[in-house]
């Protein structure tokens, strides 16, 4: 490519007018949108696709999630209040489910990170369709301006901004969709069945615990569960405790997944993606080496 670029233009002045030419068709390309709509973007639709749909199921699991906690702290809150009648007292075996309570309340605000951390991945993913290559081939566009035309003393600077300018294009319109999709790629392999497993089962006992009862002088509804086999309170406490033990077990389950989903593994894959630019950013300029002289003969 350089042997051919020094056969057309034979004078440093040709290639500068040359690369002036090349740089004001690129110019043309990107602000016409030509560029990104014709070339770009269709070519990285099949990854940008994949991507958005991997990023919306998150959303929507992420949100089902949330909404589960809440069901779960509305209906312990429910049970801790009810009694049940065992011989001639009466007794609330539904306050041992208050440590529950707050571990709901504590997954369900880990649900809203996970919400915020999915919606940021959404916003940088659309951001790069729409802005990235504007926004950033500008920048270098200008940058190679300044290390034609401008001083000496600006190479530097301007081979440095160059760098940084390429590295977040390429980080934004390329590396965000490929780290999304990779990271949703490697949970439904990793994580998936641990996490319908655990969904089920926090469902189903969602479902019991919110049960109205019909008639509230009569057993059953929300209590039935914890009423049908109890003929003594510790046979009572024994219930809970084990519908405890199962909801707790099912929810540090969602907890490990949706934690290493929606924020270990997003923030792995953005830390790699910031090292790696940095890399390209900081690596050493390649100086070009002067010929060597001859020493004079004596």
């Amino acid at each position: 490519m350089k042997a051919l670029f020094n056969r057309i233009a034979k004078t440093r002045g040709q290639r500068i007018l040359l690369l002036l030419m090349v740089l004001a068709l690129l110019t043309t390309a990107i602000y016409s949108g030509f560029l990104q709509q014709r070339i770009v973007n269709p070519l990285l639709a099949p990854l940008d696709n994949k991507a958005h749909i991997a990023l919306k199921q998150s959303l929507v699991l992420s949100s089902a999630s949330f909404a589960t906690a809440r069901l779960i702290d509305r209906g312990i809150a429910f049970v801790s209040e009810a009694e049940v009648g065992v011989g001639v007292a009466s007794i609330k075996p539904g306050q041992l489910l208050k440590p529950l309570q707050d571990m709901a309340v504590r997954y369900s605000d880990l649900m809203v990170v996970a919400m915020t951390s999915v919606g940021m991945q959404l916003f940088l993913l659309e951001f790069g369709k729409v802005a990235a290559l504007p926004l950033f081939a500008s920048g270098i566009v200008v940058m190679l301006l300044a290390l034609l035309l401008g001083p000496r003393a600006w190479q530097q600077s301007s081979l440095f901004l160059l760098r940084t300018f390429v590295a977040l294009l390429v980080v934004i319109r390329i590396g965000i969709p490929l780290a999304a999709f990779g990271v949703a790629s490697l949970s439904d392999w990793v994580l998936e069945p641990q996490r319908i497993e655990a969904q089920a089962a926090l469902s189903g006992a969602t479902a019991t615990l919110n049960t109205e009862p019909a008639l509230p002088t009569e057993d059953g509804g929300t209590l039935s569960w914890l009423k049908s086999s109890a003929n003594s309170a510790n046979e009572v406490f024994n219930a809970v405790k084990h519908f405890t033990d199962g909801m707790v077990e099912n929810l540090v389950q969602l907890i490990v997944v949706y934690t290493l989903q929606t924020l270990v593994f997003p923030l792995l894959s953005l830390w790699l993606l910031w090292h790696l630019g940095r890399w390209f950013v900081q690596r050493p300029y390649l100086q070009p080496t002067k010929p060597e002289t001859p020493a004079p003969a004596h």
